[in-house]
C-alpha cells in the first residue's frame, strides 16, 4: 500500500518539474485510485439440530368378520308337461296306372368301346327276310257275320284251284240294300260283278240316345289307425335336504408395537475460508516527448 502511495507522489513530482514550452499542450497525469478491497465477512452457518419425534403407533383395530349363514332355498321343481303326440292319419291316393311306352329298337346302335373298359350295348340288326315262293295250292273257305247291336251283316266265300280264284261276298248297307259282289281273278286280271238287292231307304235322323257308361271309381277303404294312448309319466318331486353351515371361529391376531430408536445427529464442523488481499500494481505513465522548434 505504501509502495503505491510513493509511486503516486513520485509521478506527481515528475509532472510538476516538467515545464513544456508555452506552445506545447498541457498534459495531466491521470489520477489513479487503488481499488478498495473489503475482506468478506464470513458467518458460520447456523445449524439447528433436527427435532425427532418418535412415530406414533396406533394399535390396529381388529374387527372379527361378520359371517352370515347362507340362505338356502330348496329348488323349485316343476313337473314336466307331457303332451301326447299328435297323429295324423296318412292320406291314401288311389294308384295311377301309366301305360308303358314301347320304343322300337334302334337298328343303328352298335357295340361301343370305352378306354380301359368295354361296354357292350345290345346289337340290333334288322332281320333279313328271304322271299319264299310256294306253288299255288287249291283252297276254299266261307264265313258270315251277323250282329244286330252293331248292325253288322255280311258273308264271304272263296275258292281257288291254283290257276283261277273265284268268290263272292255280301254286305248289308246302311240304307237297307244288300250289296252282292261276285269276282274272278286269273292270269288276265281281276273282274267283279256288283249287284244290289232291295230299295234304299233314308229314315228320319233320330239322335242316338247314347249314355256314357257310368264309371264307378274303385272304392278304397281307408285304413283305420288307432291312436296310441300314452300314459302321462309320473315324476316324483325330489326331496332336497338343506345343508348345515357352521359359522367359522376367528381368532383376533396379536400385534406388538415396534421399538423405534431415535437417530443421533452430529453437528457438522465448518472451517472458515481464508481470503488473501489481491496485489495491485499501479500503472506507469510516461510523459510524451514533444518536438523542439
Amino acid at each position: 500500500m505504501k509502495f503505491i502511495i510513493l509511486v503516486a507522489l513520485f509521478a506527481a513530482a515528475a509532472a510538476d518539474s516538467y515545464k513544456p514550452a508555452e506552445y506545447a499542450p498541457k498534459y495531466e497525469v491521470p489520477k489513479y485510485e487503488a481499488p478498495k478491497y473489503e475482506v468478506p465477512k464470513y458467518e458460520a452457518p447456523k445449524y439447528e439440530e433436527p427435532k425427532y419425534e418418535a412415530p406414533k403407533y396406533e394399535e390396529p383395530k381388529y374387527e372379527a368378520p361378520k359371517y352370515e349363514a347362507p340362505k338356502y332355498e330348496a329348488p323349485k321343481y316343476e313337473a314336466p308337461k307331457y303332451e301326447a303326440p299328435k297323429y295324423e292319419a296318412p292320406k291314401y291316393e288311389a294308384p295311377k296306372y301309366v301305360t308303358p311306352k314301347y320304343e322300337a329298337p334302334n337298328p343303328q346302335v352298335r357295340g361301343t368301346k370305352v378306354r380301359g373298359s368295354q361296354v357292350r350295348i345290345a346289337q340290333y340288326e334288322a332281320p333279313k327276310y328271304e322271299e319264299v315262293t310256294y306253288a299255288p295250292q287249291p283252297y276254299s273257305f266261307g264265313y258270315d257275320v251277323k250282329d244286330k247291336e252293331s248292325y253288322t251283316d255280311f258273308d264271304h266265300s272263296e275258292k281257288a284251284d291254283g290257276q283261277v280264284t273265284t268268290g263272292t261276298y255280301r254286305v248289308a248297307l246302311p240304307d237297307g240294300r244288300t250289296q252282292i259282289v261276285t269276282y274272278k281273278a286269273d292270269s288276265y286280271g281281276y273282274t267283279a260283278d256288283v249287284k244290289y238287292e232291295g230299295e234304299a231307304q233314308y229314315p228320319e235322323y233320330k239322335e242316338t240316345q247314347y249314355k256314357a257308361p257310368a264309371y264307378t271309381a274303385p272304392a278304397y277303404k281307408e285304413p283305420e289307425y288307432k291312436t296310441t294312448t300314452y300314459a302321462t309319466p309320473a315324476y316324483p318331486a325330489p326331496a332336497y335336504k338343506a345343508p348345515e353351515y357352521k359359522a367359522p371361529a376367528y381368532k383376533a391376531p396379536e400385534y406388538k408395537a415396534p421399538a423405534y430408536k431415535a437417530p443421533e445427529y452430529k453437528a457438522p464442523a465448518y472451517k472458515a475460508p481464508e481470503y488473501k488481499a489481491p496485489a495491485y500494481k499501479a500503472p506507469e505513465y510516461k510523459a510524451p516527448a514533444y518536438p523542439k522548434y
